[in-house]
């Protein structure tokens, strides 16, 4: 009895200690920061996630970062265009979309299987303060 309660205990350890050094799979492309003309009122910004193959992880990282610039700054180019229905939707699966086009383009293979939007903020454009810790691009 003492045998096998030691077994599953060791077992739940090994498990739990598996997970808690597992990384996540989601990448952090970066802040954006952009105004639409079809919203002229109205500057957004936003976080852009990758979320890549746990097993391509540090591969995944590496392309990513290294094509960070291009990637924001098509990304912005991009959402300076769209339409203000695309703005207002809650499920943004247009942006995300195009969003996932973006960073496919700067890639030399398909290391990401769908990009994240957190933090989603849309404010006046009078009251947004310049902060460099967000790439701005404004009309």
């Amino acid at each position: 009895m003492v045998a096998i309660h030691a077994a599953v205990i060791g077992y739940v350890r090994s498990r739990v200690a598996r997970l808690s050094n597992m990384q996540s799979s989601a990448i952090e492309i970066g802040h954006l920061r952009f105004q639409n003309p079809n919203v002229p009122n109205s500057t957004f910004q936003f976080q852009l996630h990758a979320i890549v193959d746990p097993s391509r992880r540090f591969r995944g990282e590496e392309r990513l970062k290294l094509n960070q610039l291009p990637i924001t700054e098509a990304a912005e180019q991009m959402l300076r265009q769209v339409e203000a229905t695309w703005l207002n939707d809650p499920a943004q699966k247009e942006i995300r979309e195009r969003l996932m086009d973006v960073v496919l383009q700067h890639l030399d293979e398909p290391l990401v299987q769908r990009v994240v939007i957190t933090d989603w903020l849309c404010l006046p454009s009078q009251s947004v303060p310049m902060d460099s810790s967000f790439t701005t691009a404004s009309l």
